[in-house]
This record gives C-alpha cells, sequence and structure tokens, in this order.
C-alpha cells in the first residue's frame, strides 16, 4: 500500500512507542473503506500480512456502526488469531519468527507432574466411578487399553491415500496461530513427507471417523464406555450426530498450540503414534477459571503468556506409545518437539459435568462462534438428561457420587430451559423457539422430564442424607455407600476371618479449605490393589490385634462402629470452621 500525503490521525503530534517488531511496517498504511481515513497499520495493530487479508477495512469507529472488516473469500480470521503476537519476546522481534515459541517456553520454569501413571488394564469404568476424572492420567504402554492404533511407522502419505487426496484439511501457520486456505490431504502430505519446509506448519483438527482410516481404529475401552455420543445419542447412522470422536493431528517440530480448552468442557484421549509432545497444564480451578475468561476475552491477551497469570503450570511430555486422558475444563497448550502424528478424540461424559457446564458457559459468554463449539452440547445434554432419568428411575445405587453430584448440575441447566418454555415466562418467541430446536424428538414432553429428574435426584440426595444448602463435602456424602459395595464386590481379595478382632484407627484432618470448598476422602490401606473413594473428611485404616496395619481393609460392619463418629467429628469440623470465620 503507498504511503498518503497525510498525516495518520491516531499518531499525529504524538511521539511513536512501537514494539521492534512494529518498526518494519510503519510504511505501511491502510484505509477505511467507510469513512476513507488513512492510519498506520502499526497504529492500529495490524501486522502487514493482516492487512494483505483485509478485502474491506472498517476502522474500530466504523466497525461500532458497519461491523468487522471484511476478509478476502477463502480466508478466514482464525478463532486463536489474537495470539498470532509473541509474548515475552515482543520486544525483541521474534513475531515473525515460527520458532519463537520454543524460545518463550524454555524461558519459564515449570512444574513437574505429579499425575497418575496407571497401566491399560487398570483403567476400567470401576476405577474411574471410584477416583473419578479430575486429573490427566498417563498410560505408558497401550497393553490393557483394548484399543487399535496404526502401526508406529505410518507415514503422512499413506494417511491422506487412505482418507482421500482431495479431502480438505485446517492447516496452521505456528507463527502466526491463523489457518492457511486451500489445502487439502495431497498438498498437506506432500509438505509433510518431503525434504523442503519453509514454513512450520500444524493440523490438530482432522477428524477422520467416518473414512477408512477412522474405521481401522478403536478408540480404548474407557472412553468408549464413557463418551455420551457412543452411549446415548441414537441413530448415528441415520442422522448427525457430534463427529469429534477421532482425529489425526499431525504436527512438524517447533509446532505450538497456545493455551486452550477443548470445546464444551469435553475430555480428550491422546495417543502419540510417532514423535513426541509437550503439555503445559493449567487446573480447572474456579480462580483459574474465571482468568482464563477474562484472558481470552482481553485485548492484552496476545502480550500475555497465561502460565503467568496462575500459580501452577504442570509439563507432561509424552512420547511414541504413551496414551493420556485429558479431563473437563484442564487449560493447555502443546508444544512438538519432533515431527509427530497422534490420533485423539474428544467425549463428554458424566464424571464432570458440572465443569462441562461451565466451560460450556464460558464460551456463550465471550462469544466463541458457534463452530468452534462442541457441536449440539444442548441437544447432547438433553439425552443425558433422559437417559439419567431412566438410571435414577430403575438403578440409582449403580451411579456414583461423581455422577450424582453432576446429575444435580444437569438438573438445573435443563430448568433453565424449561423455566423460558412455562406459559409465564417473559421470554421471547425467538428464544423459545432456539430452545426447542435443540430439544431431540426423542423428549416429548421436556418440562416433564426435568421435574422429575429433579425430584429423582433430590430423592437420592435425601435418601443420603444430604441436603443441596450443604458445602461441597456433605454434597460428595451420596453414593459412599454404593463406593464400598462396588469396592467389597470387586477388589478380588478374601477378607480373614471376621471373628477376628480387628482395630479401626481413625484420623479427622482439619485444613484450610479450597476456594471451591473441596475436600478430600481418604481410605487406605497397605496393599496398593485396593482403591480410594472420593472426597470426604476422613482417613480409616485397618489393624490387627498387635496394633500393627492389617492386610484387609475395615469390612462394612466395622465402618458402620465409627460412622457416626466420623460425622460427629465432621460437625465438629465445621462449627470450628464457621466460628473462625464469625471471629474473622
Amino acid at each position: 500500500m503507498d504511503t498518503p500525503g497525510e498525516k495518520c490521525p491516531l499518531c499525529a503530534n504524538k511521539q511513536r512507542l512501537v514494539p521492534l517488531w512494529f518498526q518494519e511496517n510503519t510504511e505501511t498504511w491502510i484505509k477505511c473503506d467507510i469513512c476513507n481515513v488513512w492510519c498506520h497499520a502499526s497504529c492500529l495493530k495490524l501486522p502487514s500480512e493482516e492487512c494483505d487479508r483485509i478485502d474491506e477495512y472498517h476502522c474500530p469507529n466504523c466497525t461500532r456502526t458497519h461491523g468487522p472488516s471484511v476478509y478476502k473469500v477463502g480466508i478466514r480470521k482464525s478463532k486463536r488469531e489474537h495470539s498470532k503476537v509473541n509474548y515475552a519476546d515482543l520486544e525483541n522481534g521474534l513475531t515473525g519468527n515460527p520458532y519463537k515459541w520454543k524460545r518463550v517456553l524454555d524461558s519459564k520454569i515449570f512444574q513437574k507432574h505429579k499425575f497418575r501413571k496407571i497401566r491399560g488394564e487398570q483403567l476400567t469404568i470401576d476405577w474411574v466411578r471410584w477416583f473419578g476424572l479430575e486429573e490427566p492420567i498417563i498410560i505408558e504402554n497401550p497393553d490393557g487399553l483394548d484399543m487399535k492404533m496404526p502401526h508406529k511407522d505410518i507415514t503422512v502419505s499413506e494417511i491422506a491415500e487412505t482418507v482421500g487426496y482431495d479431502t480438505p484439511v485446517d492447516v496452521i501457520d505456528v507463527s502466526t496461530q491463523q489457518e492457511i486456505p486451500d489445502w487439502n490431504m495431497y498438498k498437506w502430505a506432500t509438505y509433510f513427507d518431503g525434504p523442503k519446509r519453509d514454513q512450520v506448519l500444524n493440523v490438530i483438527s482432522l477428524e477422520v471417523s467416518e473414512t477408512p482410516f477412522g474405521d481401522s481404529i478403536l478408540r480404548p475401552r474407557i472412553v468408549r464406555e464413557l463418551d455420551w455420543v457412543e452411549n446415548m445419542w441414537p441413530n448415528k447412522k441415520m442422522v448427525e450426530y457430534p463427529k469429534v470422536q477421532l482425529y489425526c493431528l499431525m504436527s512438524i517440530k517447533d509446532s505450538f498450540t497456545d493455551f486452550h480448552i477443548d470445546f464444551g468442557g469435553s475430555s480428550v484421549f491422546y495417543h502419540v503414534i510417532r514423535g513426541s509432545k509437550v503439555f503445559y497444564f493449567v487446573p480447572p480451578t474456579p480462580s483459574n477459571l474465571k482468568k482464563y475468561s477474562r484472558w481470552i476475552s482481553s485485548p492484552e491477551q496476545s502480550m500475555t503468556f497465561f502460565a503467568d497469570l496462575v500459580k501452577d503450570c504442570f509439563e507432561v511430555k509424552l512420547v511414541a506409545g504413551n496414551t493420556m486422558i485429558i479431563p473437563t475444563g484442564w487449560i493447555h497448550a502443546v508444544y512438538t518437539p519432533d515431527d509427530s502424528i497422534v490420533i485423539g478424540g474428544n467425549f463428554l461424559h458424566g464424571f464432570n459435568i458440572g465443569i462441562q457446564l461451565a466451560i460450556y458457559d464460558i464460551e456463550k459468554r465471550t462469544n466463541v462462534p458457534i463452530k468452534y463449539r462442541f457441536p449440539y452440547f444442548e441437544k447432547m445434554s438433553w439425552y443425558a438428561g433422559k437417559h439419567y432419568n431412566k438410571i435414577l428411575k430403575e438403578d440409582p445405587s449403580s451411579l456414583s457420587q461423581w455422577e450424582l453430584k453432576g446429575i444435580v448440575e444437569l438438573a438445573l441447566f435443563l430448568l433453565g430451559f424449561t423455566g423460558k418454555l412455562e406459559s409465564n415466562s417473559e421470554s421471547t418467541m425467538e428464544e423459545r423457539q432456539l430452545i426447542k430446536d435443540n430439544i431431540p424428538n426423542e423428549v416429548s414432553d421436556p418440562i416433564r422430564l426435568t421435574k422429575r429428574l429433579s425430584r429423582r435426584i433430590n430423592r437420592i440426595i435425601n435418601q443420603g442424607n444430604m441436603n443441596f444448602d450443604e458445602e461441597e463435602s456433605e454434597d460428595q456424602k451420596v453414593n459412599i455407600k454404593s463406593c464400598r459395595r462396588n469396592h467389597d464386590d470387586n477388589s478380588g481379595t478374601s477378607r480373614k476371618d471376621n471373628s477376628v478382632s480387628t482395630k479401626i484407627k481413625l484420623r479427622v484432618k482439619k485444613r484450610v479449605l479450597e476456594d471451591d470448598h473441596e475436600r478430600s476422602v481418604k481410605w487406605a490401606k497397605t496393599s496398593s490393589s485396593v482403591p480410594r473413594p472420593p472426597p470426604y473428611n476422613y482417613s480409616i485404616y485397618s489393624y490387627d490385634e498387635n496394633d500393627r496395619e492389617s492386610s484387609t481393609s475395615p469390612t462394612p460392619e466395622e465402618i458402620a462402629k465409627v460412622e457416626q463418629i466420623i460425622k460427629e467429628k465432621i460437625r465438629e469440623f465445621e462449627l470450628e470452621n464457621r466460628k473462625k470465620s464469625y471471629k474473622s
């Protein structure tokens, strides 16, 4: 663009203090097609390559009345375009450098993770019912996962041949975090497997579930058992459904994906076929989620490395053959040290419903485009409500405390929709119609369904001596009896003769509560094969006659004898905290 003979109104009579990476663009001007005013691209914080992508530019003032700028046909703004500028190295003129991300990461210190590493055969639905899915899980060896993956030496050219050379693919320029248009699998395979690479490019969104390549892959057993779409969505072969279950990710060395949360708070399975990956995880605490929500909405986001805003960021390194389960809501960035091929997939499930709904709410509040959200999320939630209503009616004891707690959140979520459908609601016709469009035909009476679901979950809560108004620790007592019964049925160990006397040692830990009032339950015994049930506030250990830790866990009868004592201790603990809060 030629420089016109006039002054830029944004910097006229002002000292120009611009970062080094802007200085090379100071002679680039851009004209607003509405008001015809010319400005420095650098004053507008528009890189020159961004100007080249714009067909009709609207300045900030005209955007308010005429909407955003119009991009050239075939070119669209990336959903993460705001990350195209480097963080800490912005002043060093490295924004156009595809290797800048490595420099940023090398300048940071991350915490060593302490996430669980388990064997594939251990990761069962019963294991998840006991421990929940609150932290990433690493399985170093695929044995026991009951999955089928491509062979370890597969090439991108082989994948292209199987999915089809003409298959469109979204390719991301790592240096700008923007998508490059007009790529197909033939062009991508030529780039990836070829000798010449003049850019660092990345593919992370090739969905392959309905291709011959996808048909040759079987997801891990635990994913198939948890996935709502797999177990609740009817007639997937006849109607549209959320096609997010199977992705092929192909990244060359030094690829980087900025901090994000997977859409709809979905969880992810991730299996490395070739190469290696490094993950940077931030826990989805209420405080971190608030910071994340502000960060992605802030105009300063492109200048801020998100991990600098939080207390904890954990580093996880994966190599070929490793599998990882990333739970709901975990904020993460990904770096690729070596060329890699990964098979992954997203899924919603019943063990983190509350956080799934919280992430969905963040996406709505921050105006994430519909195409970048979990497809049919609200419709999927109705199917889940119908599914859990049936289980609560027929076999509520089969639900873990994680699911019961989540059903409370799900019932409230669905009640928010049906409340707007009531005759006395103040919702508009458009709002009502949008809600109705997202209710599946299988749910003939949504108002009746939500009321029944609410009544049934309330009944289960009350039977467990729980109260919706009490804190989370009480909310998590719902299924302690069911958890204990599942443990007794599945432990696979025989108990000693009950005639042998056993002592029970009780420990009640007093500690500062987290912001979200989460408390931990710790069951323990010497055998590592016995799992630990979900949150509570005490620990029980078995001791033999000689006051040594027993090889068996406490019997239900023994636990029943101290149950009342435990409840009294917890009440004392709560009372003490309330007194401290009152004094403060």
